[in-house]
This record gives C-alpha cells, sequence and structure tokens, in this order.
C-alpha cells in the first residue's frame, strides 16, 4: 500500500494530470497484490456504469451552449439594469448574476470563467480596483458547486447512495444563504469605495434586458422545478436542459448550425476530464477497500471517543488540506467511502454533511496551490494568481462564517437535512 501511495505522490508531484495519477496508483496497486489485469478494466467500467453519471456531460453542454450564444451576456446585463443603478451595486450584480449561473452550471470552474469574463472587464472599467474584482469573482464563483443542479453533489450522492433529489433539496438555501452573505461583503466594500454608479436605466429598458434574457432566466426554473416536482430524475433534467438550451441558441440567438460540432468538442473534452477522474479514483478506492483502509480509520476514530461536533470540525480541517492539493471531485471520491461509515456510525446526518463538505470546498477553490478558480479567474484577467488569492480573502471569510452556522446551530441543522 506504501507504493500504491508513493505512485500517486510521485505523479502529482511531476504535474501529472489527476485522473491518470489516480489511475496509476490503482493499477500498481492491482499489479503489486498479483491480482488479474481483468480487475483494472472491471474497476474502470464499474465507475462510469451509472445513469446518474449520464446528467454530468448533459449539463456541461447546456452550459457550453448559453456560453457560446451569449446568453451569460444577456443574464448579467438583465441583473445589471435592475441593481447596477445603486452605489456599491455592481459588485452586488456580479454575485447575482453568479447565484443564477450556478442554477445551470453545476461547476465552480465553469460560473467562474463565464461570468469572470463578462464582469471583471465591466467592474475595472466603472473604477473598482481589480484585485477587489477577481476575488470576489473568484469566491462567488464556488456557488457553482453548491446551488442546485452540483455536479459534485451528484458524485456524492452516487458514493453515498442518497437520493440526488433530497442533496439538491439541502444545498438549495445554504446556496442562497451563502450568495446572500457574500453580496452583503461585496456591497458594503463597493460603497465604501465612493465610486459612482452607473445612471439608472429606464423601466423599458429594465423590461427589455429581461425578455432577452428570459430564456435563460426559464432554465434555472425548468432544471429545479422539474426535479423538485417529481417530474424528472437529475438524469432526465440534464437531457432537458440541454435540448432546451440548444433550442433557445439556435432559434432565439441564431448561434449558426456550424458551431454545434465544436460546442459537442468542447462540452465532451469538459465531461471526460470529470469522468476519468472518477474512474482513477475509483481504482485508487479500491486499493485502499482491499487494504482494508477505511476499517483502520473507522476503528482509529472510534477509539477518539470524540463527540460529533468535535469529529465535524476534525474532519472539515481534514478536506481543507485535502483540498488545498486536490480537485473537489477527487476528494469526495477518495474519502467519502472511508468517512461516510463512520459518520452514519456517530449519526451524523449523511445529507446535512453533504452540504457542509461542498461549503468547505468553496474554500478549497480558492486556496492555494491547487485552487482551480484561482487560476481560472487568473487566465480570464491576465492578473497574478496572487492578486487574485488576496482579493479573495475577506470573502473566504464569509464562508467560514456560513460554515459555522450551519455546523453548530440547530436551526440550520434542520434546513440542510434534506427532504423527509
Amino acid at each position: 500500500m506504501l507504493a500504491t501511495v508513493g505512485v500517486l505522490g510521485t505523479a502529482l508531484v511531476l504535474g501529472v494530470p489527476v485522473a491518470f495519477a489516480l489511475a496509476a496508483a490503482g493499477l500498481s496497486y492491482i499489479l503489486l497484490a498479483g491480482e488479474y489485469p481483468s480487475t483494472f478494466a472491471a474497476n474502470l467500467f464499474g465507475a462510469l456504469n451509472s445513469t446518474t453519471l449520464l446528467s454530468i456531460p448533459f449539463f456541461i453542454l447546456a452550459v457550453e451552449i448559453l456560453n457560446r450564444s451569449g446568453g451569460t451576456s444577456r443574464l448579467v446585463r438583465m441583473v445589471d439594469a435592475w441593481l447596477g443603478h445603486n452605489k456599491g451595486g455592481l459588485p452586488v450584480v456580479a454575485v447575482v448574476a453568479t447565484a443564477f449561473f450556478s442554477a445551470i452550471s453545476g461547476s465552480s470552474v465553469a460560473t467562474a470563467a463565464a461570468i469572470g469574463s463578462v464582469m471583471i472587464p465591466e467592474m475595472v472599467a466603472r473604477g473598482y480596483d481589480k484585485r477587489f474584482a477577481v476575488g470576489l469573482v473568484a469566491t462567488a464563483g464556488g456557488l457553482g458547486i453548491l446551488i442546485p443542479p452540483s455536479i459534485p453533489v451528484i458524485v456524492y450522492g452516487m458514493v453515498t447512495e442518497q437520493s440526488i433529489g433530497s442533496l439538491f433539496s439541502a444545498t438549495l438555501l445554504p446556496g442562497l444563504l451563502l450568495a446572500a452573505t457574500l453580496a452583503a461583503v461585496a456591497y458594503v466594500i463597493g460603497r465604501r469605495s465612493g465610486i459612482e454608479p452607473a445612471p439608472k436605466q429606464s423601466m423599458r429598458e429594465r423590461l427589455r434586458r429581461t425578455w432577452s434574457a428570459g430564456g435563460v432566466l426559464f432554465l434555472p426554473v425548468l432544471i429545479l422545478g422539474g426535479i423538485f416536482s417529481g417530474q424528472f430524475t437529475p438524469t432526465e433534467a440534464s437531457a432537458v436542459a440541454s435540448i432546451y438550451a440548444l433550442g433557445l441558441a439556435v432559434l432565439q440567438y441564431r448561434v449558426p448550425l456550424r458551431d454545434i460540432p465544436q460546442i459537442l468538442s468542447n462540452s465532451a473534452a469538459i465531461a471526460g476530464m470529470i469522468l476519468l477522474i472518477l474512474a482513477g479514483a475509483t481504482l485508487f478506492g479500491y486499493a485502499l477497500t482491499v487494504e482494508r483502509v477505511p476499517y483502520r480509520v473507522f476503528n482509529f476514530i472510534v477509539a477518539l471517543q470524540l463527540e460529533p461536533w468535535q469529529l465535524l470540525g476534525l474532519i472539515m480541517i481534514f478536506f481543507i488540506a485535502c483540498g488545498m492539493f486536490l480537485e473537489v471531485i477527487s476528494v469526495i471520491l477518495i474519502a467519502m467511502p472511508i468517512l461516510a461509515p463512520i459518520l452514519v456510525e456517530m449519526d451524523i446526518n449523511l445529507v446535512h454533511f453533504c452540504v457542509l463538505l461542498i461549503i468547505n470546498m468553496e474554500l478549497a477553490v480558492i486556496s492555494p496551490p491547487i485552487g482551480l478558480n484561482l487560476f481560472v479567474v487568473s487566465a480570464t484577467s491576465r492578473v497574478p494568481v496572487v492578486e487574485v488569492f488576496k482579493g479573495t480573502l475577506p470573502f473566504a471569510l464569509s464562508i467560514v462564517l456560513v460554515l459555522l452556522v450551519l455546523m453548530y446551530v440547530p436551526v440550520a441543522q434542520i434546513l440542510t437535512s434534506g427532504l423527509p
């Protein structure tokens, strides 16, 4: 087992993509343990043989279509028309637009890239500090993995065998709470900057922009309404969302049909990366299971005789450390098979824990050295990663505050325990 961990660590240090590093570690264990090579193929097939996972490429396709069709820009302009005229209003526009887009994308990276490409230049052009702008977008982009339909939440549900609908219902309110908290902090900082707001738009212009973005605004209603009303499963909702987005792009936004192959290619590349990570993590998880690592960790933690609140705090620190070096989905796939039995034994609700985990991972996506949102926003804005990280610090404190409230306030725990 030490050799397997050594292979994984060496591969990550050398810069090998996480998916291949995990797969190499799992393969090394299979070979060193003298198992049949077919075990490798069987685990890969088993990892991806799930109808739930079909939702991932479809949600990614819907987002890619909206980005190519200009739907993201229409959404931002609509929110700006209603809120941008207030002093300190433009940063709030960034958060609100991010929350709307998160209800479509399911990904923090996609959300940060899409909103950042529109909002960062606009905020800088109106006089806001560039560090503030990039830090806000990088942090708010994390809403993409909390507000449904979150891809990491789908993976969590698959690993822990929890209802995706219950997980989505549990993450919706915390997502809105975190968005409101980030908007409040952004408003205070933006207002103190002393920058004059843009002129107030006429009601006619507001309605025009709302009508222009109406198709995009309806998409979250279609996805979440369909899931929560029981009309769609998450997988069916993802397929409906992609078909709807395609129709919207071609029929209303006039995207040329010749652009469709490129959209499909981009979507396939992103979805393929996520599914490869899942397959690689499953191989590594197989090695952990055969070596009885979950059982050993379980016995160790039980021997500590921790109270549930102490265990939660310890696990949150553990996840922050893991998230600094691994991508969110990788952390879930490696850690949750080990931790889920422990949490059940300690009578900790797995749905409530999902909310805590995902908010914790929002800190991870803006934490060096791996924090993906830092690099995405840096590439989008051409601002050094260090400056992006400094800009996130005031907002990171907001995430910590919300996390503590949801961990230890009883009413918050009830609200994040999912559907009965």
